[in-house]
């Protein structure tokens, strides 16, 4: 599976530990079989996820335990360089853009594949006004899911479990941080092939719930 790391197939697990220890866990139908907390099965892939997030469809892969952390890096490495990209291209769409009426203006940035087919502009217009606006897509949409998978993160949630309102694995944000890109969890950002080992096994996790009773 590349750098992705393999897919989590929880299908031959034995329930005699985490859930013996737990008293929780599901059975999947599909798999035929009982799997851990926050696993869930995904139809695309044919296979239960340990930690499941969501499955990507850009990238053709789920999201979940193992691979989050390259998941998050890639959102913002991503929406860094296509933000860079069109700071660059900036000034020479500046100066195309100040040739032209703003009618014109408008509809080169809008709808660019018309403007060529119709023999508005020329190629290397077109390329410009294309390249920049898929920059520009490309960072505001990296940059969305950077704030809010950003935000689940740091709430130790998973979209699954934001979407139900739930919070029971909420350690707080520093925890939080450490469960899932490691002890190093600051150096991931700029490498996440770096190594920091997840302090957990996907299986069994810690709950808010855990936390109250140690501390009291």
């Amino acid at each position: 599976m590349g750098t992705w790391g393999p897919v989590e197939e929880v299908r031959g697990l034995r329930v005699s530990g985490w859930k013996k220890a737990l008293g929780l866990g599901s059975f999947c139908y599909q798999c035929q079989s009982q799997v851990p907390p926050r696993s869930g099965h995904c139809t695309a892939c044919r296979v239960c996820i340990l930690r499941r997030d969501h499955h990507c469809r850009l990238l053709g892969r789920c999201v979940g335990f193992h691979n989050y952390r390259h998941f998050l890096c890639l959102l913002l490495h991503a929406s860094g360089v296509l933000l860079h990209v069109s700071v660059l291209l900036g000034p020479a769409l500046s100066a195309l853009l100040r040739t032209h009426a703003p009618l014109h203006t408008a509809a080169l940035l809008l709808l660019p594949w018309l403007m060529l087919l119709t023999g508005r502009v020329s190629l290397a217009q077109f390329a410009l006004a294309f390249v920049m606006d898929t920059c520009v897509a490309g960072a505001l949409l990296c940059g969305a899911g950077l704030l809010f998978h950003g935000t689940l993160l740091l709430r130790g949630q998973t979209m699954w479990e934001w979407a139900r309102g739930q919070h029971s694995y909420d350690l707080g944000a520093r925890h939080n941080l450490q469960a899932a890109l490691g002890p190093r969890w600051a150096l991931i950002w700029l490498w996440p092939f770096l190594a920091s080992p997840l302090p957990g096994d996907g299986i069994t996790f810690q709950t808010t719930a855990d936390v109250g009773l140690m501390a009291s």
